[in-house]
């Protein structure tokens, strides 16, 4: 359970700005469309790119955060105590600035991006093509005759929201791994991704940068079914009080 208080704080912090960064994109790329057919044309390479940009700025703050969680979860590797005191978010955070600099609280950034920067615009695509699909189904339009008022289809958007979660990790699975080995190396043992990488390999085979892929699916399912639900109910909620939606 170590390191689980600071994600479960930072988790929501991060996915706000993620999704807020995604829509307020997408409302400029929609913009500077000059009809409702190009906007049209259009709109599945305007939520590309504009997952594409939210995931680029949000690697800057994530990288950070994503770097205290990992060593907080791996501590005990090390050390539970360091120097007679225990670890917590607040000092791995002061030992990282005091030991590596500003640019240590970096460190993983590359693999990072390559996680999150095209793999978020494949995430927004494919949940929003996944809906879209979904929404032609029989057992779903019966559904939705049948539905409280509410423009959230439970099924669809939690259906739509895990096979997006799982599309969008098939694709990154070797760097979320390497990312977390440089991101729990205290002793800088790795140099860079691709340093890290040739060490894994000559070690334990090609399989290594795949560790943890089928948990990695697991949590992908629930994780982001939950994760658009609640998106797509905070949308309904701003567009009932102020009259906007993405």
């Amino acid at each position: 359970m170590g390191g689980m208080f600071f994600p479960f704080i930072s988790t929501g912090a991060i996915n706000s700005l993620l999704f807020g960064i995604y829509g307020n994109h997408l409302r400029q790329l929609r913009k500077v469309c000059h009809s409702d057919y190009q906007r049209e044309q259009l709109e599945y390479h305007n939520m590309f790119m504009a997952g594409s940009v939210a995931g680029f700025v949000q690697s800057f703050i994530a990288c950070p955060m994503e770097l205290i969680k990992v060593r907080l979860q791996t501590h005990c590797y090390y050390n539970d105590y360091l120097y007679g005191q225990r670890r917590t978010a607040m000092g791995t955070f002061k030992r990282i600035l005091k030991t590596d600099g500003i640019s240590g609280l970096y460190r993983g950034l590359l693999p990072m991006m390559c996680r999150d920067v095209l793999p978020y615009g494949i995430y927004m695509l494919a949940y929003r093509q996944s809906v879209d699909y979904l929404d032609k189904r029989d057992f779903v339009r019966r559904r939705r005759s049948q539905s409280d008022g509410s423009s959230v289809n439970l099924l669809v958007t939690t259906l739509a929201g895990a096979w997006a979660g799982v599309i969008s990790w098939v694709c990154v699975i070797p760097f979320d791994v390497v990312k977390t080995l440089m991101q729990a190396d205290e002793n800088h043992k790795y140099r860079g991704i691709f340093h890290c990488v040739r060490v894994q390999y000559r070690a334990y085979g090609w399989r290594s940068i795949f560790r943890g892929s089928w948990m990695l699916l697991a949590r992908a399912i629930p994780f982001n079914g939950a994760t658009f639900l609640g998106y797509e109910y905070a949308l309904e909620w701003c567009q009932r009080w102020n009259g906007t939606y993405v």
